[in-house]
């Protein structure tokens, strides 16, 4: 890639995942619950990019050794959402008003350092291939539809006013943008292998353990149909471009 080109990219993808973002937040004011079939086929991109792509990638580079870092950005992700979900709790029905607000905007925080590190991950993947760049954004951007719509609920249901949602939505939004950003001034060439593998494991979990559920919880059969779509979908994309 040109590189000029390889300098612009991941900040061109980051502006796209921030769109994604928006409108995941706009659909969680106006029509959530008809999300259900998109969330699934996000689902499958995500795992999809993990696996088809990211993964071969790390043994490619010579990292295989490093696949194991693959559960700790696994197990990182899951203390990230765990902190967010104890934080969404029902169990804080005798908290004041303003306590419940405060943890409406920590969950929201938590959910922006998130989408920081997708940005990171765009970066990281342009710096090993235009190919793996390419994918890891499309599987940021299909799954931050959900990070949107996440950081508002998680503020609106604890209380807060609609603008201050708006403001953290807009932070989640430039958040990725910021990360990918960080990148460009970084040569993270002697450490891809680890970072790639770290996030292929946050891209493990992202996918199978905080998108999908969430689409299952329509019980709808096409909801398989639609994960499955997605990860064919990437895994056509990774034989064409090979």
């Amino acid at each position: 890639m040109n590189p000029e080109l390889a300098f612009i990219m991941p900040i061109a993808l980051a502006f796209a995942t921030l769109t994604s973002t928006g409108i995941g937040g706009i659909a969680a004011f106006r029509f959530s619950e008809s999300l259900h079939l998109l969330l699934g086929f996000s689902s499958g991109a995500v795992i999809g990019v993990a696996l088809f792509d990211m993964l071969p990638e790390v043994v490619a580079l010579g990292g295989a050794s490093h696949i194991p870092l693959a559960a700790v950005g696994f197990l990182a992700f899951f203390g990230l959402e765990r902190y967010i979900a104890m934080h969404r709790s029902d169990g804080d029905s005798e908290m004041s008003t303003s306590s419940r607000q405060q943890l409406g905007v920590l969950s929201a925080g938590g959910l922006c350092v998130h989408s920081l590190l997708d940005g990171v991950a765009i970066g990281a993947g342009f710096q090993t291939s235009a190919k793996l760049g390419f994918l890891i954004a499309f599987g940021i951007i299909a799954h931050d539809l959900s990070d949107g719509l996440n950081t508002v609920t998680v503020v609106v249901a604890r209380g807060n006013p609609r603008r201050r949602a708006l403001f953290w939505l807009m932070i989640d939004m430039l958040a990725p943008v910021f990360g990918a950003a960080s990148t460009l001034f970084v040569n993270l060439d002697g450490t891809l292998p680890l970072i790639l593998a770290f996030f292929a494991g946050s891209f493990l979990y992202i996918g199978a353990s905080d998108l999908l559920p969430e689409a299952r919880v329509h019980d709808s059969p096409t909801v398989g149909l639609a994960t499955a779509g997605g990860m064919l979908m990437i895994f056509v994309a990774t034989q064409l471009v090979r």
